[in-house]
């Protein structure tokens, strides 16, 4: 599915991955266009961008690319 937009936080390794998607779940694993592989660990909740279908995912590590897969 396709990536709105991501925030990479350095100092805590963390990124945050927001795509139109509402069925992902913590512990689910997704990866990149590169074939990394990350593991939900949590979900940022935001009540305006979920009533638009926004979901905000939060993986260990830089996510890159466009492009979440979902296994």
């Amino acid at each position: 599915m396709k990536v709105i937009d991501v925030f990479y936080s350095e100092s805590k390794n963390i990124s945050c991955i927001s795509v139109r998607y509402r069925g992902i779940k913590a512990g689910q694993k997704i990866t990149d266009e590169n074939g990394n592989l990350y593991e939900v660990y949590g979900l940022n909740t935001n009540g305006r961008a979920l009533l638009n279908g926004i979901t905000q995912l939060l993986v260990q590590g830089k996510f890159e690319g466009n492009t979440v897969t979902l296994l």
